[in-house]
């Protein structure tokens, strides 16, 4: 059984994998925080408090002190770094929009059923 926040409605109905998904989703420096909230539906505060609720303090801390302002995790700070990697491929604001399709995927889930 999983520990869930309660006041987080939407991670109240998220099965195991799911979580295990999202966590491992949020770990990576690469995934931003909106590509969990278009697979799963959680907003950032959301992922954190799911984050709190499932994980010891200490790995916890590590986890926010990892993610706070980080521009892989945040779509806006990646936005505002864009222009000046892809300044040589044309105008700033071409790269700056981004769709689902753009999104890193999430891991996909391991079960021993799928191992064997």
């Amino acid at each position: 059984m999983t520990k869930t926040d309660p006041h987080s409605g939407s991670a109240a109905s998220l099965s195991e994998a799911d979580v295990s998904g999202i966590i491992a989703m949020a770990w990576q420096d690469d995934t931003p925080f909106e590509a969990i909230a278009l697979q799963f539906g959680l907003t950032e505060p959301d992922v954190i408090a799911l984050m709190r609720g499932q994980l010891k303090a200490r790995p916890f801390k590590v986890w926010r002190m990892r993610v706070r302002g980080r521009t892989g995790k945040h779509l806006a700070l990646q936005q505002g770094r864009q222009p000046r990697q892809s300044s040589a491929d044309g105008p700033a604001g071409s790269s700056a929009t981004q769709t689902p399709e753009d999104l890193p995927l999430p891991p996909s889930p391991i079960t021993r059923d799928s191992l064997r």
